[in-house]
């Protein structure tokens, strides 16, 4: 079993820190704890990684607690016009996110920095180095558990990271769902969840790691931001969202593929059936919500991008997610591009394979239940 109030205790110890106290997110703590223990049988090896990931979020959260009571000033850190990558989970947003990394007059996050936050990378440099041995140790690990980790996901220690990490410090983290039998989680989240709060906590969060270091404009990715596209506007009222769309019944093919392999390590039965019905339910809470939000919502900073355009032409294509951010591309970031493109084609990482029927899920219903977003968004069908 996993006990909330245990791991909160043991977090404050281990860094010799005051606990929580008024905490925002105790309720989204306790739910996902509580299907943690519920909704499947963790594995003793899957009891052990949940502890340990949950321990990292909660000493995040309290090193970030301590470093904005001595320094309140980084709050006044100016986060303006960011651009957020969204889009349904496997629909190109890391590719996208890669494609941005080959700007210097940009700012990302970087894999060492999620994991670990504090101390503010400018305000410690020397702290860089041995955060960056800590991400590395942590990603092989997950190569150890996960088969086939990095042909499924294109993830560096030193290269860009989504959002995920920091969503998770306020246990509002849609993706929980892919690496933990949580159904329950996921619907309480979709049902009563403040999404607005965990926003202005990852305000708060890039407004550290930006302090005391140059002011670059933010390039954001992480797919379940569609979950939440008016609370993100509402804690960043000039954000630009730029949304890949793809065949979701493909999305949905590879999602579940990836879920099985992420679960793995945590439990030592499987049920496909029940899994494809939960990834099915996954993609729909996404595109329903979205789709939500543009039907009232009439919202000229939304980009919709073509998945399968950006992966034909990407380098005209980010051209163009420039032009309509108000930036100009740089010619060295489209030589860039052109470069990083042609040296890393689809598939050399290693193939990802998938098939839809494998989790009890036929292509033809599935694709009737997104048939109003293919059409809406002008989606074509992929065999």
């Amino acid at each position: 079993m996993i006990h909330a109030a245990s791991l909160k205790q043991q977090a404050a110890s281990d860094l010799g820190l005051f606990e929580f106290g008024d905490d925002p997110f105790a309720e989204n703590f306790a739910r996902l704890v509580q299907a943690l223990n519920s909704d499947g049988e963790l594995s003793e090896q899957g009891i052990q990684l949940s502890k340990a990931e949950i321990l990292r979020l909660l000493r995040n959260r309290l090193e970030l607690k301590t470093w904005l009571t001595d320094h309140p000033e980084i709050r006044d850190e100016p986060i303006a016009r960011p651009i957020f990558l969204m889009g349904l989970p496997r629909s190109g947003t890391t590719f996208l996110q890669n494609l941005f990394d080959h700007d210097d007059g940009l700012r990302l996050l970087r894999t060492w920095e999620t994991l670990r936050p504090c101390p503010p990378p400018a305000a410690d440099p020397a702290s860089v180095a041995p955060r960056i041995e800590a991400a590395d140790r942590f990603l092989n690990r997950w190569r150890r558990d996960v088969e086939n980790f990095d042909a499924t996901h294109l993830m560096d220690v030193t290269g860009p990271d989504e959002c995920a990490h920091i969503m998770s410090m306020g246990f509002t983290q849609a993706g929980f769902q892919n690496y933990a039998k949580v159904p329950s989680y996921f619907d309480w989240l979709l049902r009563a969840a403040d999404f607005r709060a965990a926003y202005r906590l990852h305000k708060t969060l890039l407004q550290l790691l930006q302090w005391r270091a140059p002011t670059r404009r933010w390039v954001l990715k992480y797919p379940n931001h569609m979950l939440a596209v008016a609370d993100i506007r509402a804690v960043y009222p000039d954000a630009i969202s730029v949304v890949t769309h793809r065949d979701p019944v493909q999305t949905l093919a590879s999602l579940c593929a990836l879920t099985e392999q992420y679960r793995a390590a945590r439990y030592d039965t499987d049920d496909r059936t029940a899994l494809g019905r939960e990834m099915l339910h996954f993609v729909e809470a996404h595109i329903d919500r979205f789709m939500a939000y543009r039907d009232t919502v009439d919202d000229d900073g939304i980009i919709d991008v073509d998945y399968y355009r950006l992966a034909a032409d990407p380098v005209s294509t980010v051209a163009e997610i420039y032009d309509r951010t108000g930036m100009a591309m740089p010619n060295m970031v489209r030589d860039r591009l052109a470069s990083w493109t042609e040296a890393n084609p689809k598939g050399r990482r290693g193939r990802h394979d998938y098939r839809l029927a494998d989790y009890g899920l036929e292509a033809e219903q599935v694709g009737a239940v997104f048939a109003d977003y293919r059409r809406r968004f002008g989606v074509k069908r992929e065999s």
